[in-house]
């Protein structure tokens, strides 16, 4: 009679692949959350003090590309932390 020397591999169970699941999509969302966070606040700030002209910008338009690229890195991040909400479920 042969004793097997391991035992017999264990499959993943439903709840442990949910659980998973669950921790990559909060683990997701908390990046995204503070990544847009940041990225939000450094723009709102950095606007706030080029409107009354507290910072002077070198010149306006790099100014202005600037803080349309933050904005659009706000959108981008914000949309990867969204997919990753709705596709894993």
């Amino acid at each position: 009679m042969a004793i097997p020397y391991r035992d017999p591999e264990q499959q993943p169970t439903t709840s442990a692949l949910e659980d998973a699941a669950a921790t990559k999509w909060g683990i997701r969302e908390g990046v995204g959350l503070s990544l847009a966070s940041i990225f939000g606040l450094l723009l709102l700030v950095v606007g706030l003090m080029l409107a009354p002209g507290l910072i002077a910008a070198p010149a306006t338009v790099a100014a202005t590309i600037g803080l349309l690229v933050f904005a659009v890195a706000l959108v981008v991040i914000a949309r990867w932390s969204w997919d990753g909400r709705y596709s894993s479920h």
